[in-house]
């Protein structure tokens, strides 16, 4: 079976025997004039009087023949200018040359190692137009089936092509058509083995035919659109060229001899060299189609700042490949984990039916995991050193993404504790020191109205000045516990919240704006205190007013609280903690206050 490795050498493997053919322009240049060559002698050949071919019916039909040749010699020498499917290339120029085969085998009168020949290079052709459509547009068979199917077809060729050359006599062959003379290769004359070899051949034929189709419209059945945009081209001439099979072995049950001047042969012939004629083109086409990818690759550097926008390399990599399902996944050795290029952990791409994997290495060093369409080919490859170094750029500034996001959601964390800590707290005095102070307020409140009663005043003023300290005592209690964490934000919301903030503050506070619906604790605290902090501050600066405007704008809620106030701002560092810690910004200026809060 006919393999390229990664420099584009075809590689002929039996075993432990490997051939390598390095392609250069002066072989393409050789394997094209021999190609011509080898056409035209075809062509002469077909025009001999008695040749029993297709070809030799008219000038017309030669002509015809020898353009379906050419155009599988000449477009295989084009594809395998393209690196990534060199492959497909190889296997036009091999079924190229095996097209002629009926030709050869066909040539009255002319040499019997010559005829002999062709009679054996005929076989394969059908082989390779499988192995051709099932690697498509990739250059290999990628699912198992595949691969397996294209190991049977050319397995079952080289058994058919040897046994017909041991055992085949042609003259005693009563369905010879072609050749019936000269089979320089045989050695024992069985006809009737001849006979069953030729019958399993040809529906073997049809089987393998009707397999190739069935992957194919599983693929197109299954893929993204992007995948089956790149198959469509190849459907018709399958359809063409696998279509004319299946109708031969049709038309040979009622008639066994293959004769050209029969209308239904001819037609069938016909529109099966029309077939192959589309299928070199469509295969042309993903030459040029991988060519274009190569070169927007090549322009994906010249679309991106040194630091790019998050996104921006797998952005300009989809459009340049054609796929918008395209993914790239960043890899974090430290964390162990993938990221996406804002720094969100992402799960490990796999492949899938149409989807496959490709791993970027940079400097021995994995950089990203690139989910794309399996019609790709050899995309690691076509990556260029400036793209690689661009992911490698996005990587980096993913892991500090994801560095980022993980200090916020530590932030966050620490915030919400606090946050429940205070709650506690506040439950805590209320349920516990609040309800004993008033426990005690009343027992003294008894003993006053006792002392009272028996007379005894020193007795009851103690009593008394007991009750105004306990009453104190528990109002710096309730005032305290109210401002560990304010229930009137936790029960009524954040527009009253503002508004009690407003009515107890020590200067005139204006509200702007309406906040009527519920947020998030974590959000409403952060506003409540965003507020709350504003007011405090213009008050240390002698302000003497303040306007306090809290609404929401689309996704975001903004609260500004502006003051006449004067002197230096102190920093507010706990609040820019606790305004970051939900996703927010916070911005001090000489007069004012604003965040802008994530709600939603």
């Amino acid at each position: 079976m006919a393999s390229t490795d990664a420099r584009g050498r075809l590689g002929v493997t039996i075993r432990e025997v490997t051939l390598s053919i390095r392609w250069t322009d002066r072989k393409r240049l050789a394997v094209g004039v021999v190609g011509v060559a080898y056409a035209l002698a075809a062509l002469a050949v077909a025009q001999v009087p008695g040749s029993k071919t297709f070809a030799a019916r008219s000038g017309a039909t030669a002509a015809l023949v020898v353009v379906a040749g050419l155009s599988l010699i000449v477009s295989g020498l084009i594809v395998t200018s393209v690196g990534p499917i060199r492959r497909l290339g190889e296997l036009l120029i091999l079924a190229g040359f095996t097209w002629f085969g009926p030709v050869w085998e066909g040539w009255d009168f002319g040499p019997p190692l010559v005829r002999s020949i062709g009679m054996l290079l005929s076989g394969f052709t059908f082989a390779l137009l499988a192995h051709l459509t099932l690697a498509y547009p990739t250059g290999a068979a990628t699912a198992q089936a595949d691969r397996w199917l294209v190991r049977a077809v050319y397995g079952e060729a080289v058994i058919v092509a040897i046994g017909l050359a041991l055992v085949r006599d042609p003259f005693f062959d009563p369905n010879c058509w072609i050749n019936c003379i000269d089979n320089v290769f045989v050695l024992w004359s069985l006809p009737d083995l001849s006979r069953v070899i030729v019958v399993a051949d040809r529906w073997f034929t049809v089987a393998a035919a009707a397999a190739v189709v069935v992957s194919v419209s599983w693929r197109l059945a299954k893929g993204s659109g992007a995948a089956r945009r790149a198959l469509l081209l190849i459907v018709p001439p399958m359809v063409l060229v696998f279509g004319a099979i299946w109708a031969r072995a049709v038309a040979l049950t009622a008639t066994p001899v293959e004769d050209p001047a029969e209308p239904v042969f001819f037609a069938l012939f016909v529109v099966a060299v029309v077939g192959v004629i589309l299928l070199a083109l469509a295969v042309v086409w993903a030459a040029v189609r991988s060519r274009i990818q190569h070169r927007s690759l090549g322009r994906i550097v010249t679309d991106l700042r040194e630091m790019p926008a998050p996104g921006s390399v797998e952005a300009a990599l989809a459009s340049a490949v054609g796929d918008p399902e395209l993914r790239i996944a960043y890899w974090l050795p430290a964390s162990d984990r993938f990221v996406d290029a804002s720094g969100t952990p992402v799960a490990e791409p796999t492949a899938g039916a149409d989807r496959s994997v490709t791993t970027l290495v940079r400097d021995d060093r994995h950089v990203a995991v690139v989910s794309h369409l399996a019609t790709l080919p050899d995309l690691e490859r076509e990556i260029g050193t400036a793209v690689r170094l661009g992911l490698e750029n996005e990587r980096l500034q993913a892991e500090v993404l994801a560095h980022l996001e993980e200090l916020r959601a530590s932030r966050a964390r620490i915030v919400e504790t606090g946050d429940e800590e205070r709650r506690r707290l506040e439950r805590d005095l209320h349920d516990g020191a609040q309800q004993r102070l008033l426990a005690l307020s009343y027992d003294l409140r008894l003993a006053h109205a006792s002392a009272e009663a028996e007379g005894d005043e020193r007795a009851a003023s103690l009593l008394s000045d007991a009750i105004e300290r306990s009453k104190a005592a528990l109002d710096e209690l309730r005032e305290l516990a109210h401002g560990i964490y304010p229930t009137i934000l936790a029960e009524a919301g954040l527009g009253p919240a503002i508004q009690t903030l407003a009515d107890a503050a020590p200067i005139a506070v204006e509200l702007r704006g309406a906040v009527e619906e519920r947020y998030p604790s974590a959000i409403e605290v952060a506003a409540y205190l965003v507020v709350a902090e504003g007011i405090d501050d213009a008050a240390r600066r002698g302000a003497t007013f303040a306007t306090v405007d809290a609404r929401r704008e689309g996704t975001r809620m903004l609260v500004t609280v502006e003051d006449d106030g004067s002197g230096t701002r102190v920093p507010m560092v706990a609040l820019a903690d606790r305004v970051g810690a939900v996703g927010g910004t916070l911005v001090l200026e000489s007069q004012r206050t604003r965040a802008e809060l994530p709600c939603a």
